[in-house]
Parts: structure tokens; sequence; C-alpha cells
């Protein structure tokens, strides 16, 4: 076996893994009733509402966001509030692509955000439900 043929093992290994413990992941976030919930997608064009992925962590109040299924170079993630508020706010530029992202959300009150991921030219905006 050559050297580029190992890499390229080592590689479906690593996405392979990294598949399996975010599913893992999740059904075990399920399993438990979770407090936040998305309501409604909204996305720039080109982007299907589906080709971003995040997970809520109930217990330590986190979402985590998977750069790598955005299809965008991202430069900001916020959370606002439905009046437009921004209640968080995080430059990202200087993460890596393949980054997995937490946004605390242990300081927000009960009630309706969006989770905007925010690129140099377009923003993705999700609507959750806070419940604590």
């Amino acid at each position: 076996m050559n050297k580029t043929n190992v890499l390229n093992t080592m590689k479906n290994l690593k996405y392979l893994f990294t598949s399996a413990c975010l599913l893992l992941f999740v059904t075990a976030s399920n399993a438990q009733q979770p407090s936040l919930l998305a309501l409604n997608d909204l996305t720039p064009k080109g982007i299907d509402k589906d080709d971003w992925s995040f997970f809520y962590d109930s217990e330590n109040e986190i979402y985590y966001i998977d750069f790598e299924t955005v299809n965008m170079n991202l430069t900001q993630v916020k959370m606002v509030d439905l009046s437009g508020k921004e209640l968080i706010s995080d430059k990202v530029a200087d993460l890596p692509v393949n980054t997995i992202y937490e946004l605390d959300c242990s300081s927000l009150e009960n009630g309706n955000y969006f989770i905007e991921l925010h690129s140099y030219t377009q923003i993705i905006k999700k609507k959750v439900l806070l419940k604590k």
C-alpha cells in the first residue's frame, strides 16, 4: 500500500469515526427531552436548510455548530432576539473550516431567538426556541 492510499484510508476513517460520534451524540440527545428546538429555517440563495448541522447539549446549554457542513466561509456567529438585538457575537473567520463551534446559551432567558451564521456575502438564520 503506498503513502497516498494510507493517507486516504486514514482520512476516510476520520470521517467515519466523526460521523459515528455525532450520530451517537444526536441519539443520546434525542433520548432526553431537548430544551432548544428548531422552529423554522431561513437560508440564503443556494444554501439548502439541511446543509448545515448543529446539535444541542441540554445539560450544558451549548449549541454545537458543524462548520464543515456549511457551504461558505464563515466570519461571525451571532445569537439575536426576535427584534434583532444582538445577544451573543463571536468572530470566527480565523477558525478552520472543519471546526465544531460551541455556542453557549446558558446566559439566555426562555424565548425565541435566531442563530445567525455570517459569511462575507450572506447570512444563514435558524430560528430556535429556548426552554429551560
